[in-house]
Order: structure tokens, then sequence, then C-alpha cells
């Protein structure tokens, strides 16, 4: 008899994870821990006919109580969790788990000819809690599916022509090297708010950067910005199409796994290797020739965090490994091998020029690393602070940044095109049930201050401004270094009300820029006196 309770266990955990995020999880992000659980399934059930020499319906019911305790484990115990106001750690009731199945194994052992019909009752179990999160995931896709066709990448390529026009001198064009450094704040910022002085805008003019000192972020979180920044336009073409509703993430990441700026570059005959962090809109691209994650993706390291992995992981001696299923290790292990990997691209000798994309989550959260790298554990990052942390993250990506430039602008290499910039500012201290057009102009300021820096090989920076924005950064490199005619866009800032609605999109540009500024001098970025901008319409 095969053991098809378990088999239909095992899925429906990871459909059940699924259907409650979404708006950001696809069928595409399950299918490793689809897999994982069916093998499990299968191993488990094969271990019990081993140690049984029987496949009958005790074998398969005790395969079934082992497979629901290794994969519901987070879940049985969340009750206890809860009442204990979320403390008691899952590795402390590991033995307790163990023995229930012990017991349960044995009492099936000894009714092994009466458990057809339970097994046949568990079959119907789990085929429902199976089919319930399908249903409702597929009913999400079919309600949401056509908003992916919001964004249609060879519409987008056609619209802009000069992607597919190619320069008929074939000289090598210069390796590209784009670093988005998560929620690292602009200069002004980090002084105001944060008391830092900050040093590498100082370290890059000296490496022959453009440092630009007033540059805020075109939008609020991560997706909306690299968007944006790939589109090398805005997302009105978002915002404005009735698909496109609510907290649906998915035209999004549409946007960011085909891009102009890919298209551009390959083109032009550029490799493209994307290093990126477990979210799920930087952790693989389908258009990248590598890519270089590291470590579990983030829907991936959640399920298997709702799994007895965890606890077993928590016991085992401390090794890269095991760590991997810490939230907090497994950043760690990622960022150092990360610019390691990227700093020895430029040594190896390559026929073709690479596109290198790498989403760095420092300073973003978890608070983990002190200002050398070292990684610290949870009790002492708990102990620092949210705020110490992030001001040692600042100085701990300042280091990185340092390592990485001077590695790439090493006298043996080809000089590179270099960017790094941040994707949106740090979380202020604020009341979230204020909607984010509506929060005070400091909030917002805060929000969208980011660094932003460009080297370019030859140091021709006629095109950047003081205060140019993400969504002109390939513009002005493509116009420059690829002779295009791409243009500029107005510098504008947006946000959207809150996580629920993503695409009601507001300009706030003259409010960061020109309301309760503490300085007279701040006056110089607001559109309405410097006529850097046109005013936004009333």
């Amino acid at each position: 008899m095969l053991p098809l309770a378990a088999l239909l266990f095992g899925p429906a955990s990871v459909l059940e994870l699924m259907s409650r995020n979404l708006i950001q999880v696809s069928f595409g992000d399950i299918v490793p821990a689809l897999i994982g659980t069916l093998v499990l399934a299968l191993l488990v059930w094969l271990a019990v006919v081993a140690l049984r020499r029987r496949r009958d319906a005790a074998s398969a019911v005790i395969a079934c109580i082992w497979v629901v305790v290794i994969l519901y484990h987070t879940e049985m115990l969340r009750l206890l969790n809860d009442a204990l106001g979320g403390t008691y750690a899952m590795v402390r009731a590991f033995p307790f788990a163990l023995a229930a199945a012990a017991v349960l194994t044995l009492i099936a052992a000894r009714f092994a000819r009466y458990l057809g019909p339970v097994h046949a009752v568990l079959i119907g179990i789990a085929a429902v809690m199976l089919v319930t999160p399908t249903w409702k995931a597929f009913a999400y896709a079919w309600r949401n599916d056509n908003a992916q066709a919001a964004y249609d990448a060879d519409a987008a390529e056609a619209a802009m022509p000069q992607i597919a026009e190619v320069a008929a001198d074939g000289a090598r064009p210069p390796d590209i090297y784009h670093f988005i450094f998560d929620r690292y704040a602009s200069a002004e910022v980090l002084e105001r708010h944060f008391g830092i002085e900050e040093r590498i805008g100082d370290f890059l003019t000296r490496r022959g950067f453009y440092v630009v000192p007033d540059s805020h972020s075109n939008y609020l979180k991560t997706g909306h910005s690299l968007a944006s920044t790939f589109y090398m336009d805005y997302l009105d073409v978002l915002a404005d199409d009735p698909r496109v509703k609510a907290d649906n993430w998915h035209p999004i990441f549409a946007m960011l796994d085909d891009t102009r700026v890919v298209r551009f570059l390959r083109a032009r005959g550029y490799d493209f290797l994307q290093f990126g962090s477990w979210w799920v809109g930087t952790f693989e691209s389908p258009t990248a020739d590598e890519n270089h994650p590291l470590g579990f993706s983030e829907f991936n390291l959640q399920y298997l965090r709702r799994t007895m992995a965890l606890p077993v992981s928590q016991l085992l001696p401390r090794t890269n490994f095991t760590m991997r299923l810490d939230w907090d290790n497994g950043q760690c292990q990622r960022v150092a091998r990360q610019i390691e990997q990227i700093k020895a691209i430029g040594g190896q000798d390559r026929s073709r020029p690479v596109y290198v994309f790498a989403h760095i989550l420092v300073p973003h959260g978890p608070e983990v690393f002190t200002t050398d790298g070292r990684c610290l554990t949870n009790a002492e990052a708990r102990e620092r602070g949210e705020r110490q942390g992030y001001i040692d993250q600042i100085a701990y990506a300042n280091r990185i940044i340092e390592d990485v430039v001077t590695t790439l602008q090493d006298e043996g290499r080809p000089a590179p095109v270099i960017l790094i910039q941040a994707d949106e500012g740090p979380f202020p201290k604020r009341d979230y049930k204020v909607e984010w057009q509506d929060a005070p102009a400091e909030e917002l300021r805060i929000k969208t201050g980011i660094v932003n820096s460009f080297y370019i090989p030859g140091e021709d920076y006629h095109l950047l401004r003081d205060d140019i924005t993400p969504v002109n950064s390939y513009r002005a490199v493509f116009d420059t270094v690829f002779g295009t005619d791409l243009g500029q866009l107005p510098d504008r800032i947006y946000t959207f009300p809150d996580d629920r609605r993503i695409f009601e999109f507001e300009d706030v540009t003259e409010r960061i820029l020109c309301e309760d500024v503490e300085s007279p001098a701040s006056l110089d970025r607001c559109p309405t006196v410097s006529g850097a901008l046109a005013p936004a319409s009333p």
C-alpha cells in the first residue's frame, strides 16, 4: 500500500504557507519545497517498510505520523508558544515531539490490522488540507494573473528603440557593476538622525566618483525603486492599468524579471551576473547568465523554519550548513561570500563584458554585523539595539564599499562603470496609522534620502546632477558610455498610502524638498526656488 496520506500532507503544508503569501509568492517559488516534501515522505515510508518488512496500511500510517510531526512541528506547537507569549523555543519542544511520534508509532504497530480505515481517514483529511489552499491559490491566480500582463517586456523594449540599436565600431565596452546597499541613508540623514559623520563620500570622491550630494529614491520600497531604475521610467504603466490592484506584487516582480536595462546590455554583448538577496524580487533572475543568491529563498527559508529542520539544526554543531536555517546567520554567510565572488570577477579572463547587479542587505536588518563584519549572536544583537546596529552596519557597508571599489579599480584591470546606490532609506519612527503621503516631510526625507554615486571611466559626468535620482541612472550612464540619446526624466519622488495600496502613487517631491526644512540652505533643493524641476500640479 502506498503512503498516500503522507504524500498529501507534505505538499499540503507547503501550499498552506503559500496561501498566506499569495501577494508575493508564485507557484514557481514553492517547487523546491514541494519536491522536498515528496522525497521526505517517500524516504520515511521506505524506512518504515524496511524496518517492518511490510507495505501495509500500518506502514503507511506510521510514515504519515512522522511526516506530520516533522513538517508541522512549529504549527502543532504554535498554540503552546502563543500561550507562553511567543518565548518558548521550539528546540525545547523537540524531545516531546519525538516522544509523541514514538508513542503513536507503537500504538499503530500494536493495532496494525485495524489501520486500513484509519489510513483512509487520514487520506481524506490530507486531501482537504491540500485542496483548500490549492483552490485559494488558483482562485487568486485566476483573479490576478492578467495583472502581470500590465508589463510586457517586448513592448517595453519596442517603446525605447535605442535598446536594440548597437554602434558598429565593435570596441569592447566597460564592465558594469551596480551595487544596491539596502536602506543606506543619505549623508544628511545619517548626520542629523544617527549622529554619523558620513565619510564614504570623501573616499569615493578621491577614487574619481561623482557623489550625488542630495539624492532621493523615487519610491518608498525596494521593489518599486528597483523596478523603476531598471525600467528607466516611472511606474505609471502599472498605476494606470486597472488590472493591477491593491497589494499584488507580481507585476513588479515581472518588471524585475526582464528589464530594459538587461535587454539593452545583452544587445551589446554583455553577460549578466546577479548576486541577489533572500528577497523574492532579487533572489534569482530568469534572464541572468549566472545567479549567486547564496542560501535559501525567502519562502523556502520560512517553510523550513516551520519544520523540525529548525530545532535539529540548533541541536547540531554550529556549521555554515546548520546555521543557514537561522535567518540572521544566513545573512552573515551571504554578504561576505558574495563580495569575494564579485571582487574575483574582474580578474577572470572573460571573452565578453559583464554586467553585475548585487543587492546587498546591509545596512538593512537583521542588524547582526559589527563594524568590521563580525557576526553577532541573536542575544548580542538584541543587547546592542536596533539603532546602534544600523549605525554599525553603515560602518560595515563602508568597509565593503572601500574594499570592493579598491579591487575593481585595480591598475591591472580595465576600468569599469560602478554604481553604488540605495533603494530606500531607513524606516523612521512613525505612526503607521498615518498614510505615507500625509506623513511629516521629515519622515519622508528619512525614508527616501539615499546614498547615490557613479564612477564612469574617463570621469565624464556632464549628465549627472546634484539631485539626480535612480530613475535616471542608466539613462545617464548609457548616454555617456554608449552614445545613446535616452535623455533625462524629471526627478520625482512618489509614495503610496500603505502596504495594502502599493500602486496609488502620490507625488511628494515638493513636500520633501521644500516643506519644514531646517536650514535655509536646503531651500536650494526646492524646485519652486531653484527651478530644477517644474512644480507639481495642484
